[in-house]
């Protein structure tokens, strides 16, 4: 009896001190004649308890709002309220805030949310909120992420806490674990989330997951001692408030037994805990406080969709590991990723931060920085890469299409084209150049004398000869090596695959990267009595011829291993393996689908990433000697399901506890959106733009017939159809419109006012009548636009063709893209002292005749600018060409392949594929004149020998080697 008194009675002085504070708070309205100097704005911040992680999320809020100008005592009253842990108290307080006159009230926990958004489902107060696990799960009324399906007055984040990643490090740092602790509250939603997870990831990792339910903060230290008795060899706690207001009492628990905790609750370890795998609440606490100060700016919190946002963080303790009765040992990528290491001496020693990027300098406004990049062929791998430093560039303030120039050209799997690649980028005009791979390090790279040179995709930069330590290396050289886990591979195939006794490989002596990784792999396998079977391979040409020779002896498994050579020829050594039975493991994760059975690499996309702040720093002035090469290799490892199952194989726990955690699944689309997309003209760009918006679409999980279904419909050239075509899109239940060109865009201007409108395959949606700039548009419309590459195309004529002063090109003045793409070009020809003539055609039937007409005039050559009538019609323009002897280049790659020498074009494949990109965050939400235009950023160089020397020209070999794509002789 004498304890639910006290309980009682302990409420009671809190809801008392409460109703002071709020008196006091409140103190200003009730004295009205003494007027505050300047109206201030009356904001609540309603707090679960007095916790590491409430406080600390508690300071990022007021930092994030701070930022924004938003400071108590000059534009804010701010009102803090902290329930103490007290529910009754709690939603006293949400009450006050519903119904007192806050303009915004803001919560930290789950429970907070829930609180005052039950206090508040009138909707007198907009509400933000944070450090909640779930938002969907708390049950306040948000049907999905990413969506507007919510309340009106409501918006916030959600942290979602890592427990599979967690658990999966666990048994990385102790293979040998069986059984984990935890104590929760089963009336807390998140814990209940995290719990339901932790379930999950445990059968799946061979844990058995011991669970002691609590009901409230005072029953943790009991609940830990019960588990102990039980036999737990470890505790974990996840995102539950009551045990987190009890942690000392549950890590102490832990320390009497010599058992680990390890957390998701970023700061357990500052307290004993072993390791801490979760968010950075103070970084969670300043995005809450930055979405407060944009709803207090004006923005409509209804529009204001919910998302994740999850920094990661991870803090060690050396001393607490130490004293463990168990062998847990904290992995190297664990040591390379913490922030925070609590040394066995009691020191704190920030890995993370004394030996990560240095600070980069911000761009030079009004400069464009050009970028020359090499690399050996085209391949997923670069593809990787490239994404990862366009995204870390942007990050950065380096971004394509506004201060940014990429150029790329790679050495078609040709070691022999590597020096005329260096060559031509080291003389160009590039601020810097990237050298991918370490063929082209060494061919390229080294071999610079005028421009600074970033590497990535490289191995061993030491190996390649780039210096002889990371620090002591050639002046114009740094970058990024990213060593493949050699050991983890043969460990991890020898743990899938119980009995094996040898293993095969093939690889090119050329390449150094291949010499050394076969070198450490040679090693490996004579620590663990494995035979190694070499096979030797010069070219591609070799590589079918290889592999069948390690069948012949037998191997046990391929191993497929740092090798550029190897790399191209991917699939032959795949169908060899699949057609053998043998188990193919790869290095590489985008060639797990390659029937691989196992992938354990580097994700080399964290390469690319790391790569960018060397770069930028280069760009802004910083001296490549002074900056020393690095080693980033974030260790991957994909499992491949299907092929597992065709070989009779299954994956012990060990293995699938090291599998690196998948991407987030996309998130679906709120119902089937009716999508039509409407064409002026079929042409070969216009189909490549199409099977883009499919494979954007595919790419992001989204299934056809269930989260969206697509209606198509073309006016086959005919302008005067477009205007009923367009017209009907408002009446036939369509949802969102996509259109492919410039005509349909200006049509559906005038025709579609209510329905969104993403377009793609448009030249200039400026001059069409969408906006005024990228960023300044109708509010309905968005896109992407295809504007050529013109700039590019004259200095293409300038240095590689010196002799052409008079160029001629064919327009159509009815299209208001063929004019603007006609004068962009004439104008950037004249600045290089290239006279354009030009001549109209106004039906596709005068096609024909103009292009002799053309041919026939005084001209150097023929460049033909893009437009719908000419891109349809481009054989006659190739005849009348061929015909008259005159060079002709265009800017399609159907254009070449129809016979055009040179092509300069952009992908439209990749223009649809961003425009569908674009298309589906107006479908989870987001209005379209909130998305700024883009320009895809691929831009490749096609060529045709075959093509030229029928035109009676000779293309340079510089040009030919700086090619994307070379295509034989037209039909």
């Amino acid at each position: 009896m004498k304890e639910p008194l006290q309980r009682l009675a302990f409420s009671c002085l809190l809801i008392v001190a409460v109703s002071a504070a709020l008196l006091w708070s409140d103190r200003h309205s009730r004295h009205a004649a003494a007027p505050a100097p300047a109206a201030k704005i009356p904001v609540a911040i309603l707090q679960h308890s007095s916790s590491p992680l409430f406080d600390e999320t508690y300071k990022g809020v007021l930092d994030g709002l701070a930022a924004k100008g938003y400071r108590d005592g000059e534009k804010l009253a701010l009102t803090t309220l902290n329930a103490e842990g007290d529910l009754p108290t709690g939603n006293l307080m949400a009450q006050k805030i519903a119904g007192g006159g806050y303009r915004l009230g803001i919560s930290i926990s789950t429970v907070m949310l829930q609180a005052l958004a039950n206090a508040n489902r009138a909707g007198q107060v907009t509400q933000v909120f944070g450090a909640v696990t779930s938002p969907v799960a708390a049950g306040v009324g948000i049907k999905a992420l990413d969506s507007l399906d919510k309340p009106p007055r409501l918006t916030g984040i959600g942290t979602p806490q890592p427990v599979a990643a967690i658990f999966r490090a666990a048994k990385q740092a102790y293979p040998e674990l069986k059984t984990v602790g935890v104590v929760w509250n089963p009336a807390e939603v998140n814990s209940e989330v995290c719990t339901k997870l932790a379930r999950q990831v445990s059968a799946e990792l061979g844990i058995t997951l011991l669970e002691a339910p609590v009901e409230q903060t005072k029953d943790v230290r009991e609940a830990a001692a019960s588990l102990v008795a039980r036999g737990v060899q470890a505790f974990w706690t996840g995102g539950d408030a009551s045990v987190n207001n009890a942690v000392d009492s549950l890590i102490g628990v832990a320390q009497a037994a010599r058992i680990p905790v390890f957390s998701n609750i970023a700061g357990h370890s500052r307290r004993g805990g072993l390791f801490d795998l979760g968010a950075d609440y103070h970084q969670v606490g300043a995005e809450i406080g930055r979405i407060a100060a944009e709803v207090l700016d004006g923005a409509d919190p209804a529009q204001l969709p919910v998302k994740d946002f999850m920094p990661r963080r991870i803090l060690l303790n050396e001393k607490a590991r130490a004293a463990l009765r168990d062998p847990w040992q904290f992995t190297p990528q664990m040591l390379e990723e913490a922030q925070e290491i609590l040394q066995a001496d009691g020191t704190v020693k920030t890995p993370a931060a004394s030996g990560g990027p240095a600070a980069v300098a911000a761009p030079q406004p009004g400069r464009t920085y050009k970028v020359g990049i090499a690399y050996f062929a085209p391949e997923p791998g670069v593809d990787a890469v490239l994404s990862g430093l366009r995204e870390g560039l942007k990050k950065l303030g380096f971004e394509e299409g506004r201060n940014l120039e990429l150029r790329l050209m790679h050495a078609q799997a040709e070691i022999a084209q590597i020096p005329a690649i260096g060559q031509a980028l080291d003389n160009s005009d590039a601020d810097a150049l990237v050298a991918l791979s370490t063929p082209v390090l060494q061919g390229a790279g080294i071999t610079a004398k005028r421009k600074p040179v970033v590497f990535t995709y490289v191995f061993d930069p030491l190996a390649a000869g780039a210096g002889s330590s990371f620090a002591d290396h050639l002046p114009n050289v740094t970058g990024i090596g990213s060593f493949p886990p050699v050991e983890d591979m043969l460990a991890l195939t020898q743990k899938a695959l119980p009995g094996l006794t040898s293993v095969g490989t093939l690889y090119n002596p050329s390449e150094a990267n291949s010499v050394k990784v076969v070198g450490v792999l040679r090693e490996q396998c004579v620590k663990a009595g494995i035979k190694l079977e070499e096979v030797p391979i010069s070219t591609t040409a070799d590589v079918v011829q290889a592999s069948q020779a390690l069948v012949a002896r037998r191997v046990g498994a391929i191993l497929a291993i740092g090798d550029n050579t190897l790399y191209q020829a991917i699939d032959a050594v795949a169908k060899v393996a699949k057609d053998a039975a043998i188990p193919l493991i790869m290095d590489q994760p985008e060639f797990l689908d390659h029937d691989a059975l196992m992938v354990v690499g580097v994700d080399f996309k964290e390469s690319g990433l790391a790569a960018a702040e060397p770069l930028a720093r280069v760009l802004t002035g910083a001296k490549p000697a002074d900056m020393p090469f690095r080693n980033v290799s974030k260790k991957s490892v994909l499992l491949n399901e299907a092929s597992a199952k065709r070989l009779g194989i299954a994956f012990p726990p060990e293995v699938r506890a090291q599998v690196t955690p998948p991407a987030a699944a996309p998130t679906p689309a709120p119902h089937t959106w009716k999508i039509k997309r409407l064409l002026y003209l079929e042409s070969p760009p216009a189909e490549d733009a199409m099977a883009g918006i499919a494979d954007g679409f595919k790419a992001a999980g989204l299934t056809e017939g269930k989260d969206y279904v697509f209606s198509d419909v073309s006016a086959q050239g005919d302008m005067a159809t477009l205007p009923a075509l367009a017209d009907s899109v408002n009446g036939d239940g369509t949802e969102l419109l996509m259109v492919l060109s410039t005509p349909t865009l200006q049509t559906a201007l005038q025709k579609v006012k209510r329905i969104p409108i993403v377009f793609t395959f448009v030249a200039d949606p400026i001059l069409a009548g969408a906006g005024t700039d990228n960023e300044h548009h109708l509010p309905n419309v968005t896109g992407v636009y295809v504007q050529g590459p013109y700039s590019e195309m004259a200095d293409l004529l300038a240095r590689h063709f010196p002799r052409f002063k008079r160029i001629g090109t064919l327009f159509s003045p009815a299209e208001v893209n063929s004019v603007n793409n006609k004068d962009r070009f004439v104008q950037e020809a004249a600045k290089r002292g290239i006279e354009v003539v030009t001549l109209p055609v106004n039906a596709m039937g005068e096609l024909s005749d103009a292009a002799l007409a053309l041919a026939a005039k005084p001209i150097d050559a023929i460049v033909q600018t893009p437009d719908n009538q000419t891109i349809a019609g481009f054989v006659a323009i190739a005849q009348a060409a061929a015909r008259a002897k005159k060079p002709l280049f265009a800017f399609t790659e159907t254009a070449v392949g129809q016979g055009a020498a040179v092509g300069y074009t952009l992908d439209y494949r990749q223009a649809g594929q961003d425009a569908a990109a674009q298309a589906m965050a107006v479908m989870r939400g987001k209005a379209p004149g909130d998305i700024p235009f883009t320009r895809p950023s691929k831009i490749s160089l096609v060529v045709s020998e075959d093509n030229a020397r029928a035109l009676g020209l000779e293309l340079p070999a510089e040009l030919v080697a700086k090619a994307d794509k070379k295509l034989g002789k037209s039909p």
